[in-house]
């Protein structure tokens, strides 16, 4: 057999030279290729998420400055309550002050909805007169009582009810009230607080006459008064928390008050006074002054405050009846064929007779002619030329006192007498002249409205806006029903 043998070529000939040439330019340009199949995408990728978080961030800072001008507007719902109820209405928008924010934003508020104090089921009767030939005053508001003034004298106590309920003549029972003794001058605030002075719920045995300038604040609860309370001269008296604000608030006058009472009795929101013996409200002008400025704040409690609940809504009430030779038992108070008023019952449980817990029947009730009247139980007497100002949002109830308003011939300009919760009492006194605005019954006033408050940032992109839902009071208390925060573009 014969093997042919091979051609021998050394490595690295050239022939091999020429076989390898270009194929690590070939290599480079795959792994060019590929890599900008990976690199591109990746890059564009980048780059959309770059741009998608600035523009995130930018609508989270703007989402972020929307809520802070809700905030800054809920601030003082009061003021927003008052600024909203006055300048914007259902198809009408109001612009709201500036939150002074880093990132600008526009605020403005409607009104969508408004609440009235009273529902058409709790809507009591405006007006009764218990006193046998009593005459309808002058400044009724609503329609009164049919049997008002009525020779059957004891026929009105059939259409009475303790709760406010509607067409009835609301006759409440009595709160619990505190036996202990607060100053009759009452308290100074410290002088970094403010010029002010508080008084603190409890029984007042001596008369409280407030007349001087420094603003007077009555801490929110249950005042009974068996002497006269007189405001006179220059007096500014905002009593209890509410609508109209003092010169201090219920929690700043118990904390600091100078000597305020360790027992500070302050109880929900408003006041109610209790008048019982020869407890009396006395408004006048005689004394050098300004004029008298008396403002009193709806009584508002809870629910769970069982002892409070008769004084919800009512302002000021009258211990009735007629006490008994012991002193702690009272009876129905009746004059013959002039005037019956059954006597006064204080929340326990069950009732009790008011006279058993601390509480003595008014005795300022009024006798058949021609004997000399007793001092009437709200006497208004305006006989100077200087302001004054009685108003009253809830009920007042005195069926066996008189209610007096006279005013001098001349002098009715910058006299307001409201009584606008509604009125039970015996009889009516009044002048020729009266005040230039009387009210004496219910105006079913509007005490909470709902508003719809709009923040959007300025016109750059991306725009956000805050939409909230805000339900306010007239004393400032809210409650955000709905908020939604959403993108623009």
């Amino acid at each position: 057999m014969t093997r042919r043998a091979g051609v021998h070529r050394p490595a690295g000939g050239p022939h091999d030279d020429v076989r390898d040439r270009g194929a690590a330019l070939v290599l480079a340009m795959i792994i060019v290729i590929l890599g900008a199949l990976v690199i591109l995408p990746l890059l564009s990728y980048a780059q959309a998420v770059t741009r998608s978080g600035t523009i995130q961030t930018t609508k989270a800072a703007r989402s972020e400055a929307v809520k802070a001008a809700l905030r800054v507007a809920l601030a003082d719902p009061k003021a927003l309550y008052d600024h909203c109820s006055e300048h914007s209405g259902l198809h009408t928008q109001a612009s709201l002050p500036s939150a002074n924010l880093s990132v600008g934003v526009v605020s403005n508020c409607t009104t969508v909805n408004a609440a009235t104090e009273l529902a058409e089921s709790e809507l009591r009767v405006p007006l009764t007169l218990t006193q046998a030939g009593a005459a309808l005053p002058v400044g009724a508001v609503g329609v009164p009582y049919a049997g008002s003034g009525s020779a059957s004298i004891s026929d009105w106590v059939d259409d009475t009810s303790t709760t406010s309920v509607g067409d009835k003549i609301l006759l409440p029972e009595l709160p619990s009230h505190s036996l202990t003794h607060p100053s009759s001058t009452g308290y100074l605030m410290p002088s970094w607080a403010g010029d002010c002075r508080v008084f603190f719920p409890g029984t007042y045995s001596d008369p409280v006459t407030i007349s001087g300038t420094t603003p007077v604040y009555f801490t929110s609860g249950i005042y009974y008064f068996e002497t006269a309370l007189k405001f006179t001269g220059s007096a500014n008296v905002v009593m209890g928390g509410g609508a109209y604000e003092g010169c201090t608030s219920d929690q700043d006058a118990a904390y600091n008050a100078i000597n305020a009472p360790v027992q500070h009795n302050i109880t929900g929101y408003g006041v109610t006074v209790v008048l019982g013996a020869a407890g009396r409200i006395v408004i006048d002008n005689s004394v050098a002054g300004t004029g008298p400025q008396v403002f009193m704040n709806s009584r508002l409690v809870a629910d769970t405050d069982v002892g409070s609940l008769p004084s919800r809504g009512v302002s000021i009430v009258s211990v009735n009846g007629v006490l008994g030779s012991g002193g702690t038992s009272s009876s129905d108070l009746e004059v013959s064929d002039f005037l019956f008023v059954p006597k006064s019952f204080a929340t326990a449980s069950p009732s009790v007779d008011a006279a058993s817990v601390g509480y003595k029947p008014s005795t300022l009730v009024p006798v058949a002619p021609p004997a000399a009247q007793t001092n009437a139980i709200i006497d208004v007497n305006l006989t100077a030329d200087a302001a004054a100002t009685f108003w009253v949002p809830g009920y007042v109830s005195v069926p066996q006192g008189r209610i007096s308003i006279s005013v001098a011939d001349g002098m009715q300009a910058n006299k307001t007498v409201q009584l606008l919760g509604g009125v039970l009492a015996a009889s009516f006194t009044q002048s020729a002249t009266q005040p230039g605005t009387l009210q004496l019954g219910i105006v079913n006033r509007v005490v909470q409205k709902t508003f719809k408050i709009v923040s959007t940032t300025n016109a750059t992109k991306p725009r956000m806006v805050s939409t909230a839902l805000v339900q306010i009071n007239d004393y400032g208390e809210f409650v955000i029903n709905a908020w939604e925060i959403t993108a623009l573009d």
